[in-house]
């Protein structure tokens, strides 16, 4: 018997059941190379998996009707069954050629014994090893954050005002997640061990750094306020502690654009602790020098390490872009007192943590201060894209050596650590910022560039271009070893293939 003539008679004949066990997911999307479909749900049940590269209600018989919409030549290929085995699972493998390069394909599995169930869409997006390619998803985000969430998922807080979205990996789409109580603009935003988001500070809507703070559940797509901080502060960073509290380093606390040193005295040497459990912040331990828009990151004995950022020269009170580093214990309860110096001083860089527990510092911005000492003139600043990378080594007592020095000089750029252990850093600005020619409505931009790079901690290589240029992206490495990458000026999201 034809197998739509055997299927549609099961349909007729078993229950109806509610399709919450059967699902479908992609592990392979490279191009050639191997796809495979693994398929979970009840040990023992029979199931069809069906294949299509078009998607449309396609009903199978009265009970059922799939979301995609397979050609009906059963005999070609796009419709296979089998047995989910006494785990539960069975899995579908093909080889793919280049002629699936940059295409896309629909899967979905349906059952009907012993009851009906449909499994989730699944959708596999069809890359060439080291290249990018992009998504029909549309969304907008600029200096956002990116967290993971299981199943895949990512969530996206920030950058797009006030809307919390999530990326599901299966569906390869954007969805709105929830609203926020403001538009976090500048705030420092860290993921706790429960999954939910912390997120303090930032800009108000005065355009005056913020005190307050609140945590987003992805679970609910809710938000509840908790303790404000003791100091506003925009331009902060914050980390996660191994204690499961989180560590929250400098900022400004007021912006006076008028009054040049003012401006510099709003730059914070304070810290903050989060506590999850009792919902509030206490003091934390007094950073040597003034910070903001620095990194901090976690080290691998739980130590936190802070390095560059707009700061103020210990002791003698001169602003400048910092090129000092400073480590807490690993309780995070001091902070050394002897700086650990690297080459460039550096803002609005990434800080990357390597497999080994080296940290690179990548791109940034630069200036050269002086006119702003001599004159008290703010538009005297020009700010300039760094190419040179520094990597920060745990050995003995910690130090910076210099790193491998990329193409061209990048800022507002993304980070990720690949599975090999690289970083790709991807997008960004490139080029100078000159305050003073503002001023004067005779000015250039720092150009967003679509441009990557694959950084080691003693090599680097240019990596693919992406699709779209994009400076203030957020990516995130999703479970199949792509780098997904969101916002930043386009509205379609990309994904690396590495």
């Amino acid at each position: 018997m034809h197998p739509m003539r055997t299927l549609a008679l099961a349909l007729l004949l078993s229950p109806l059941a509610a399709a919450a066990d059967l699902r479908v997911e992609l592990t392979g999307s490279l191009a050639p190379g191997q796809s495979v479909t693994r398929i979970t749900g009840d040990p023992g049940r029979v199931f069809s998996l069906y294949i299509s590269a078009t998607e449309s209600p396609t009903p199978i018989s009265e009970l059922i009707t799939l979301d995609v919409n397979p050609i009906r030549q059963f005999a070609a290929g796009v419709e296979l069954a089998g047995v989910l085995d006494a785990g539960g699972q069975a899995t579908f493998g093909f080889t793919t050629t280049e002629s699936l390069i940059g295409g896309r394909l629909s899967f979905q599995a349906a059952s009907v014994h012993p009851t009906v169930q449909v499994s989730n869409l699944c959708r596999g997006t069809y890359l060439a090893q080291n290249s990018f390619g992009s998504l029909p998803a549309a969304t907008a985000s600029f200096l956002g954050d990116a967290f993971p969430l299981p199943a895949g998922r990512v969530l996206f807080l920030g950058g797009s005002g006030p809307i919390a979205q999530v990326y599901d990996a299966c569906l390869q789409e954007v969805q709105v997640a929830g609203l926020l109580p403001n538009s976090n603009v500048l705030a420092s935003r860290v993921q706790l061990a429960d999954g939910r988001v912390l997120v303090c500070g930032g800009l108000d809507t005065t355009g005056q750094p913020s005190a307050d703070a609140f945590v987003f559940d992805p679970a609910t797509g809710k938000s509840s306020a908790v303790g404000s901080l003791a100091t506003p502060r925009m331009g902060a960073a914050a980390v996660l502690l191994p204690t499961g509290r989180v560590l929250v380093t400098g900022g400004l606390s007021a912006i006076t654009l008028t009054d040049p040193t003012a401006f510099f005295d709003a730059i914070s040497n304070s810290t903050e602790v989060y506590d999850p459990a009792l919902a509030a912040f206490s003091n934390g331990p007094t950073m040597p020098e003034r910070k903001a828009f620095h990194s901090a990151t976690v080290l691998a004995n739980g130590a936190v390490l802070v390095a560059g950022g707009l700061g103020i020269v210990p002791i003698l009170g001169i602003p400048f872009v910092s090129n000092l580093g400073y480590v807490t214990n690993a309780s995070a309860g001091s902070f050394s007192a002897l700086p650990k110096v690297f080459t460039t001083g550096r803002l609005l860089h990434t800080a990357t943590r390597f497999a080994d527990g080296r940290v690179l510092l990548a791109g940034g911005l630069t200036a050269d201060l002086t006119g702003v000492l001599k004159t008290g003139d703010l538009t005297q600043i020009a700010f300039v894209a760094v190419a040179g990378t520094s990597v920060y080594s745990t050995s003995g007592l910690g130090s910076f050596s210099n790193g491998p020095t990329i193409a061209a000089g990048r800022a507002l750029h993304t980070a990720t650590r690949l599975a090999s252990g690289k970083v790709l850093l991807a997008g960004g600005l490139t080029g100078s910022l000159d305050l003073g020619s503002i001023a004067t409505g005779k000015f250039e931009l720092p150009t967003p560039v679509a441009t990557s790079d694959l950084v080691l901690p003693n090599a680097v290589r240019p990596g693919p271009a992406l699709v779209s240029a994009r400076s203030g992206a957020s990516a995130a490495l999703l479970p199949d070893g792509r780098a997904l990458i969101l916002g930043g000026g386009p509205l379609q999201v990309e994904l690396y293939q590495p």
